[in-house]
């Protein structure tokens, strides 16, 4: 399905019945995010969003009910929950992959021992931080002094650029370098204008928006 009809398909009126999850925790499954919220009520179905090639979590990822109701009991109920190290933010999907386009910035030269408070503390003067992630060595565990942080608003995004790209920050010993993260935001954004788009639909089998409560049946 090409971007053209995307935004054609999201231009209609829908029932407010899918949600966005943020602050997932990393570990955790389709099958558990599936759990948690078939309790409010019908789930036709839920993804958690991840990297295609490295299975890497983005931290997000969508529920879609039956029902419209059910939904807004969801973000009632479960907004805000604590979930391991994480607080869930749940809402209402926005209606279109292009809201979420550059809002996601990509950090270099932060300190190797920077924490996600610190990060928080950094970048949220600038607008509301919808997830951040600081990258780890896989052998190591440890920081790799890169991060992204996404905002919701492009103009936000925009704000933390001019105000910190060149800066040092505590602790740091080179200036921050911080961008648009081009490849990686176009690829989150296509993941979700395509699944707003299509998940009544099965355009790929692998990403049918089904086979995650198909999957949890085995």
């Amino acid at each position: 399905m090409s971007e053209q009809n995307d935004q054609q398909n999201l231009s209609g009126d829908e029932p407010r019945t899918n949600l966005i999850i943020n602050y997932l925790p990393q570990s955790m499954t389709e099958k558990e995010l599936y759990s948690m919220f078939v309790t409010i009520g019908p789930v036709e179905s839920c993804r958690v969003m991840k990297d295609y090639k490295t299975g890497y979590s983005y931290g997000f990822g969508f529920v879609n009910y039956a029902k419209a109701e059910d939904a807004a009991t969801a973000i009632n109920t479960l907004n805000g929950l604590q979930v391991q190290n994480k607080r869930l933010k749940v809402s209402f999907a926005r209606p279109s992959g292009e809201e979420i386009k550059e809002t996601n910035l990509y950090v270099t030269n932060l300190p190797r021992n920077v924490t996600e408070n610190q990060i928080e503390d950094l970048f949220n003067k600038f607008g509301q931080i919808v997830q951040k992630n600081i990258l780890k060595d896989k052998l190591t565990g440890l920081p790799r002094g890169v991060a992204f942080v996404r905002y919701d608003k492009r103009e936000e995004a925009q704000e933390a650029i001019n105000h910190l790209n060149g800066t040092i920050p505590d602790g740091g010993s080179e200036p921050l370098c911080v961008k648009i993260a081009e490849e990686h935001g176009k690829q989150k954004a296509a993941y979700y204008a395509g699944w707003q788009a299509g998940y009544n639909q099965s355009r790929d089998k692998k990403f049918a928006p089904n086979s995650a409560l198909n999957s949890l049946s085995h």
